[in-house]
Parts: C-alpha cells; sequence; structure tokens
C-alpha cells in the first residue's frame, strides 16, 4: 500500500511517541476482539434478565460481525481517502458510545441494534490500526508490531470468556452482564485522548472511489439470506417466506458478484477484488475458511449455555473450562505455522481440521452423560485437542490461501480473508443456532438434558461440515513458496 505522509509522522517514528502510539492503537484492535469473545459467556443472563428470544440471542453475536464485515473494507477505503488519524478517531469515538448504548439498552432489540452500530464503528476502527503500523515503521522494523498485532485473537480468546465471566461474578455496581459493555468506555475515553495527541497524520496516495451501490447490493443480499436462518431457530416448520428470502438473498449475491466484475472491467474500484476468485489458492482458501469458522463460532455459541444454562456451571467456571482453548490454539498455531507447514504444506490444514473433529466428538460424548455438578475435567479433553486442531487449521490456512496472490492486490486479498471470517462468524451463529434452539425446545422437563442433548447434535452436524472443509481443502497449494 501507498502512504503519503505529513510532517506530524516525523515526531512519531521513532521513541517513546511511536511506542505509545503502537500501544493505543493495538487497545483498540484488543477492544473490537474481545467484544467477540466476552459477549458468548453472557448470554445465558441477557436471555434471563432482558427475556431475548432465541433468535435475539443469536443476533446479539451475529449482528456485530455481519455488520464488522460489511463495513471493513469500506473502513479501510475511507482512511486512504480522508486520513488514517481521523478515520482511527472516529471510529474509536463511536465504538465506546455504542458500547455505552449496549450497556444501557433497556430491551433485548436494542442491544441488538447497539451491538450493529458497534460493529459497523469497529469496521472504521480496525483497518487504521495497520495502516498506522505502515505508517510509522519502516518496512524492516514491522515485524514486531505486525507480531503484536497478530497475537491480538490468541489473547482476546484467552481473556475474553475469564474478563466476561469475572464481571458477571463481581456484579459492579448492580450491572450485571452490562459491564461487559460499559468497560469499554473509560478505556476507550483513553485511548481516544491519546491517540488524538500521537498518531501520525498520513493517507493513501491513490484515492479510491467508494462503491456505496456494491455495499449496499451485498448489505441487503446476507442479510436476506441470514435473518430466515436466525428466524427459522423460533418456528417449525419454516413458513414460506424464509424460502422465499432465502432465493432472494442468493440472486441478490449474484448480482452483486455482477455489479463488481462490471466495475473491474470499467477500471473502476470494486468492493470486492473479483478477480481474486479465479486464483485457485485464494477461491478454495476462502471457501475453507468459511466452512471452517461456521462449525467453530457455533461451537463457541452453543458451548456457552450449555455449560452455564443447562449444567448450571457459574459464569467464571464456565470462563475456567474454555480457558484451555486459546491456550493450545495459541501453542498449535506457532508448532503449524514454524514446523509443520514447511513440511507437510496443505496436510498440517487438513490434519488440524481431523483434530478439530475429534476433540468435537470427544466434547460429544462428554456432553451426552453430563448432568448438574459435572466439573471442568469432564470437558478438558475435548477443549484441549478442539483447541489445538484449530490452532493447525487457522494459522497455516492464511498463508496458503494469499500465497498466490499478487502484490498490487495484497490489501485487497488480506481485507477479503478477514471480511469472508466475519461473514462466516455471523452464518456459523445462524446455522448452528437453527439447530440447537428447536431441539431444546423439545426437551421442556429437565434443562442438563435438553442442552446436552441439542449440543451433541450440533457438535456432530459440525463434524460432518469439517469433513466437508477437509475435502474442500485440497484446492489449497500443496506447500508455501520458500
Amino acid at each position: 500500500m501507498s502512504i503519503e505522509t505529513s510532517n506530524t509522522t516525523i515526531a512519531a517514528t521513532t521513541g517513546r511517541v511511536r511506542t505509545t502510539a503502537l500501544v493505543v492503537i493495538l487497545l483498540a484492535g484488543f477492544m473490537d476482539l474481545l467484544d467477540v469473545t466476552i459477549v458468548n459467556v453472557t448470554v445465558p443472563s441477557v436471555s434471563a434478565r432482558l427475556g431475548a428470544t432465541p433468535a435475539q440471542l443469536q443476533w446479539i453475536l451475529a449482528g456485530y460481525t455481519l455488520a464488522f464485515a460489511l463495513g471493513i473494507v469500506t473502513g479501510a477505503r475511507l482512511g486512504d481517502l480522508y486520513g488514517y488519524r481521523r478515520l482511527f478517531l472516529i471510529g474509536i469515538a463511536g465504538f465506546t458510545a455504542a458500547s455505552a448504548l449496549c450497556g444501557a439498552a433497556p430491551t433485548a432489540d436494542m442491544l441488538v441494534a447497539a451491538r450493529v452500530v458497534q460493529g459497523l464503528f469497529a469496521a472504521v476502527m480496525v483497518p487504521q490500526v495497520l495502516s498506522q503500523i505502515q505508517l510509522m515503521y519502516a518496512p524492516h522494523e514491522r515485524g514486531g508490531a505486525m507480531a503484536a498485532f497478530s497475537s491480538l485473537s490468541g489473547l482476546a480468546a484467552a481473556v475474553g470468556p475469564i474478563l466476561g465471566a469475572v464481571l458477571l461474578e463481581a456484579d459492579l455496581f448492580g450491572q450485571g452482564w452490562r459491564a461487559v459493555f460499559w468497560i469499554n468506555v473509560p478505556v476507550g475515553i483513553l485511548t481516544l485522548i491519546v491517540a488524538a495527541r500521537v498518531l501520525p497524520q498520513g493517507r493513501g496516495a491513490t484515492r479510491p472511489r467508494i462503491d456505496l451501490t456494491g455495499m449496499v447490493v451485498c448489505a441487503v443480499g446476507l442479510v436476506l439470506i441470514l435473518y430466515p436462518l436466525i428466524a427459522g431457530s423460533e418456528e417449525r416448520p419454516w413458513p414460506v417466506w424464509t424460502y422465499v428470502s432465502l432465493a432472494a438473498g442468493l440472486a441478490v449475491m449474484a448480482g452483486f458478484h455482477r455489479h463488481q466484475r462490471r466495475l473491474a472491467r470499467r477500471g473502476r474500484s470494486p468492493l470486492v477484488e473479483v478477480s481474486l476468485f479465479r486464483i485457485r489458492s485464494v477461491g478454495g482458501g476462502l471457501l475453507v475458511q468459511f466452512l471452517f469458522f461456521v462449525p467453530v463460532i457455533g461451537f463457541f455459541f452453543t458451548f456457552t449455555q450449555l455449560l452455564q444454562s443447562g449444567l448450571g456451571m457459574a459464569p467464571l467456571a464456565a470462563g475456567v473450562t474454555m480457558l484451555p482453548w486459546p491456550i493450545a490454539t495459541s501453542v498449535a498455531a506457532g508448532l503449524g505455522v514454524a514446523v509443520l507447514l514447511p513440511r507437510l504444506g496443505r496436510v498440517t490444514v487438513q490434519l488440524g481440521l481431523v483434530i478439530l473433529a475429534a476433540g468435537f466428538a470427544l466434547l460429544a460424548v462428554a456432553a451426552a452423560t453430563a448432568a448438574p455438578g459435572t466439573g471442568w475435567l469432564a470437558f478438558l479433553p475435548g477443549v484441549v485437542v478442539g483447541g489445538a486442531g484449530m490452532g493447525l487449521t487457522i494459522a497455516p490456512l492464511a498463508q496458503l490461501t494469499l500465497e498466490n496472490v499478487p502484490a498490487e492486490h495484497a490489501g485487497s486479498g488480506s481485507g477479503l480473508f478477514n471480511t469472508v471470517a466475519q461473514v462466516a462468524a455471523s452464518t456459523g451463529v445462524a446455522v448452528i443456532g437453527t439447530i440447537f434452539f428447536p431441539l431444546l425446545a423439545t426437551h421442556t422437563g429437565d434443562p442438563a438434558r435438553g442442552y446436552g442433548t441439542a449440543f451433541v447434535v450440533t457438535m456432530w452436524v459440525s463434524i460432518a461440515l469439517l469433513a466437508l472443509t477437509a475435502a474442500v481443502s485440497f484446492l489449497l497449494p500443496r506447500k508455501p513458496t520458500p
């Protein structure tokens, strides 16, 4: 990416000012990732306090990731147009205000709306993090900063469930689940004040146009597809309108694809660089990523409900039960990229998928016999094995997917990879939730048995999806380029 700088940049490229600026933007990125993981552990409390329906619970999670996915490419381009510092400040201010709205939401519908707004401002804020790193550091200096940014996802995955559980247990000022959103407010205000003082000015050397038509068409298509999936979790059999909506959504997305190709042929700036899909590793890798994230995010959504609502675990105990997962993921990711990927290539990803499926199978067996009083040790083998499988899959997958992307489209390829992950996260909550909640509704007498049965079925469905993912993974390159 080509970047224009101002004299302010010089003051922020060395010493304490640059270090402070890096900490500030990494803190903002961490807040975004934390708000994906921290909310999972609060879902049962939100359901009890606000009387949220299953569909509303799914939208509380999916609304954020969907809004983030829809806005992240546009957020990056707005930074190129109007300056990375300005867009970062707008993003962090809006994210902080939306967090306050989430904390104050009087109804489940208001919470869903606030989460969507929060996701949109996160999409404005997060792309500027990488742009600021490129602005402040020379190419040979970026290794440490980029490594710190890459490690945030693992850290947020580890801290989120525990921090959310601690805040629920503490019940600060009687706020309960609302505290997981209120905590963003002082952190966001501090970040905003410091960022305004230390971040450098800069913007893209090119001025890409914003494809507003593409944004609207893509948003309409995804909502038409996801809404009936989530609404379907409350109705059986599905009414006719849900099938009509799904068909209309697919038709709209086909139109979006044609619109993007037409813009590319005219030499304009499409929202998505559709030419990348013609590269086998990119098309195959994005499909692998989508199929992979659907069961994984669905698992996070249903497992916390099994532990708390089904087995009666306290939030902190549920967080501790989940903690080995991100630890195993981080260890396995390092092993996969540094040791296995250079030797085994795409077999590393396939091995990870097999191990993840084994972890899901172990969790299904444990859930089938679980009862109130069942402790974290019963789930430990499945959590550790599943986390290791995720680490072996996700880290090598990014490298293999983007392996053959031309240098001039590196930014578009990276943005597309992140966007697909967010769309898959929303789809995972919708699809797995659509299976989970109707099964749960058939067991009204024994919560532990009902949650256990519903969770077991979703695990076997997830294993089937992972088998399909493994078959698609043969589209990935055999080995990374040395």
